[in-house]
């Protein structure tokens, strides 16, 4: 019998197994500098996160804002969940600058509590 034409397992599979993978990168970059200069993969729209409050390493607290309106939003494991709706002024006017556990602090004036102790 005679030779099948089946390219061989050698240093030459293996070379053009590598060429083709980085053609495959190369073009992927490419699209993705392409399409973020679009705009495309970014958020658009009427929705803003304000702030985001991790829980666990699975279940966050975001505060958004849409059409002039703030909602409080709990996501995890399950489907998202509407928490509260707090008054968007109030939001505006008790947003400090960006500082780790602001979230907290914010949502709990908005909601008239008391702060919490530290952690025991």
């Amino acid at each position: 019998m005679g030779e099948t034409g089946l390219p061989s397992f050698g240093w030459d599979g293996i070379a053009l197994s590598f060429l083709s993978l980085g053609a495959v990168c190369l073009v992927a970059y490419l699209a993705l500098r392409f399409l973020a200069g679009r705009g495309i993969g970014r958020a658009s729209g009427g929705v803003r996160v304000l702030a985001r409050c991790p829980l666990e390493p699975r279940r966050s607290v975001y505060l958004i804002e849409t059409a002039g309106r703030c909602f409080l939003v709990g996501v995890g494991d399950g489907p998202m969940a509407l928490l509260a709706e707090v008054d968007g002024q109030a939001v505006k006017a008790e947003m400090p600058a960006p500082a780790p556990g602001a979230l907290a602090a914010l949502v709990g004036k908005l909601l008239n509590r008391p702060p919490a102790g530290p952690p025991l």
